[in-house]
This record gives C-alpha cells, sequence and structure tokens, in this order.
C-alpha cells in the first residue's frame, strides 16, 4: 500500500524528476534522507527517471503500429516474442484479444527503415499475417497523465494514513 507521503513524492518526480532533493523534502513534508532512500527504493524497484524528447526532434518521423495474427502454437509465440523484444525500432509490444493477437507500437525515421522492419517481422515463424498503420497526426500523447490520475484515484480509495 502507498502512503500518502510515497504518493505526493511520486507525482512530483513524475511532473519534474529533476527537481533537487531538498525541494521534493519540502513539497513532501519529509526529510532529505528519507527523500534520498525512497529514490533508490525506487530504483531498486525498476523505476526510471527520464527525461521526455519527442521523437521527431531525433529524426524519427514515422510511428507506426504493426498488428499481427500469429499462429497459435505457444512455443512460436514466445519465440517470437523473445525476438521481438530484441527490436530497436520497436518500442511497445502488447499481446490483446480480438482479430489480432500482438500490436506493436514502432517509431522508425522513414519508410525504407519501415520496410526494413516489417520483413523481419514477417519473417518469424509465429507470423501469419500483419496490417500496418501508420500515424500521420498525435492528436493527444500524454503518458503522464494516467499515472497522475492512477495516484489521485489510490489515494480516494485507500484507507487514511
Amino acid at each position: 500500500m502507498l502512503r500518502k507521503k510515497d504518493r505526493l513524492l511520486l507525482t512530483e518526480l513524475i511532473n519534474d524528476s529533476r527537481q533537487k532533493i531538498i525541494k521534493l523534502a519540502g513539497k513532501c513534508h519529509m526529510t532529505r534522507q528519507s527523500v534520498y532512500a525512497k529514490i533508490n527504493e525506487y530504483r531498486r524497484r525498476g523505476i526510471k527517471f527520464s527525461i521526455d524528447v519527442g521523437p521527431e526532434e531525433i529524426g524519427l518521423r514515422l510511428k507506426v503500429y504493426i498488428l499481427i495474427v500469429a499462429e497459435p502454437q505457444a512455443k512460436f509465440r514466445q519465440e517470437a516474442d523473445e525476438i521481438l523484444k530484441t527490436f530497436k525500432e520497436v518500442s511497445q509490444v502488447h499481446h490483446v484479444l480480438g482479430r489480432f493477437d500482438i500490436i506493436i507500437e514502432a517509431i522508425v525515421r522513414n519508410r525504407d527503415e519501415l520496410t526494413k522492419l516489417l520483413k523481419k517481422i514477417q519473417t518469424l515463424p509465429a507470423v501469419k499475417k500483419t496490417e500496418t498503420y501508420i500515424a500521420y497526426e498525435t492528436i493527444k500523447f500524454n503518458p503522464k497523465e494516467p499515472l497522475l490520475e492512477g495516484l489521485k484515484l489510490y489515494e480516494a480509495t485507500s484507507e487514511s494514513d
């Protein structure tokens, strides 16, 4: 269960992970030592702190979604999962329910890179069929918002500290 101070600290870090520890301590009503220890605990638990860079700013101009119909055999799927995780162009891989089995998000520089990626994916033994969608305009991209909302909801439904 997350304590109120944990929720405050996580909220501050999600909004700006570059804040000085002393500033975080004041905002979260914690000592500097406690904030430092919590940040180290978060790191040990796999929580990462990073900057936000838009893909276009570094020359990655195409965001694509590749939908895959896969073979039903678990052996083929596990092998494909392991290989897909190694593709540097791929930012997300999800198993889904419905007409398709896997959805991939990839970010590439141009159509040539996309073509190379699709050829690699289509040669995987588990892949029966692919369908590719290119995002031509992003209306909303805010991966922090659901996390911040989740922390608020967690606070509202949790017992008082």
